[in-house]
């Protein structure tokens, strides 16, 4: 017999979650649980864990949902949980079997006692797109700790319960979760937090075709902000908010109370709505991260020796999926092993783009190019 275990905070288990259970080969002697834990040590959860067992239940309907890390109370350490199991079942590590995604698979030399881990189960990882690394994430664990892996390819739908919760602010997570979790969800109230935001575009102005470029760029933002590990709520919140100030007239922003200095008043008129952003989000969303704000600030214009956080917001609002300019894809592609590159490559973009147009150009944004083309190392 092999023990099985799906262990996570599912928050809220998705359609992904599903598929990656439902496209594994088990014997008939295998035996399958589904675990959520009570409070993960190294993140947090937005729903409850009463919450996130009923969601399991609901999306594991035809499998064990298990509920010992919830009843257990305090922080869920993998490794005693794998000890738990290990002795009620008498196990050894061949036939206790962990599933873990490429993330937590980066984390794992980070989790609690992880020379137990590797003797207790053996881990069955699953590839994320997006992310290239995990063979390397594998062997350095392997060297520091030594333990079994099996790697796996994953074909399913690409998303996350972080992206479900952003989608849920936009009335658009029906598709990504099981309906009787999408059901439980919206009887139940859960994930409200974003719509704190979303429920006030319209009093800005933003039309449709922006909340839809808003929450492409959002999700953009979280992909790349995975492959260089930027806190996923600061991604969320400049995302959100990075065009709050998009349809505002310079006489609309005075009408509004913002701060405008006469730096904003001097910019190019294009620019102008990434400063009302700034103020917006400190007046009107109460925003006090200096780097969240300023990932807002300069999403248009760039400017020399950006944070992560800001290239990140800069390059999704340049080459999100619903964007149609021509080498956003190369660009894109680049983003994924080489940000700083890519960051060059967009604003001399962005750059050829606005010189063939007539349009003025900010002088932040020329700096900001010459600090990031480096043309002897990227040859661009």
């Amino acid at each position: 017999m092999r023990l099985i275990i799906f262990g996570g905070t599912f928050d809220p288990p998705h359609n992904g979650h599903v598929e990656l259970i439902s496209s594994l080969n088990f014997s008939n002697d295998d035996k399958v649980i589904i675990l959520p834990n009570y409070i993960p040590p190294h993140k947090s959860a937005d729903a409850s864990s009463e919450d996130r067992l009923n969601m399991c239940k609901l999306a594991f309907a035809d499998l064990e949902v298990c509920d010992y890390e919830i009843k257990k109370g305090g922080a869920s350490y993998t490794y005693q949980t794998l000890q738990h199991f290990q002795k009620e079942y008498s196990l050894d590590c061949d036939h206790l079997i962990y599933i873990i995604g490429a993330d937590s698979m980066r984390d794992l030399k980070n989790w609690g006692h992880p020379h137990k881990l590797s003797r207790l189960a053996t881990f069955l990882v699953f590839r994320r797109p997006h992310y290239n690394n995990v063979e390397k994430d594998i062997k350095d664990f392997k060297d520091l700790y030594g333990g079994n892996f099996i790697l796996s390819d994953f074909i399913g739908q690409d998303i996350s319960s972080t992206e479900i919760r952003v989608r849920n602010a936009f009335d658009q997570a029906g598709d990504y979760v099981p309906k009787g979790v999408y059901d439980y969800i919206n009887q139940k109230g859960l994930y409200q937090k974003y719509r704190a935001i979303t429920s006030k575009y319209s009093r800005f102005g933003l039309s449709q075709k922006r909340i839809n470029h808003t929450l492409s760029v959002t999700l953009t933002a979280l992909k790349l902000g995975y492959v260089y590990q930027v806190e996923s709520e600061k991604i969320i919140l400049a995302a959100l908010l990075h065009d709050i100030g998009k349809n505002l007239s310079l006489k609309k922003a005075y009408e509004l109370g913002l701060n405008i200095s006469y730096k904003t008043i001097e910019l190019p008129a294009v620019c102008r709505h990434a400063d009302f952003g700034y103020e917006i989000a400190k007046t009107f969303f109460g925003i006090k991260d200096e780097e969240v704000l300023n990932a807002i600030k300069y999403h248009t214009t760039g400017r020399p020796d950006m944070t992560l956080l800001e290239k990140i917001i800069l390059l999704s609002d340049y080459f999100e999926p619903t964007r149609q300019t021509p080498g956003i894809d190369k660009i894109a592609q680049v983003a994924q092993t080489d940000i700083d590159k890519a960051v060059a490559m967009a604003l001399k973009d962005n750059l050829n783009y606005l010189k063939q147009q007539n349009y003025e150009i900010a002088p932040i944004t020329i700096s900001a190019y010459k600090y990031y083309q480096k043309e002897n190392e990227f040859g661009i």
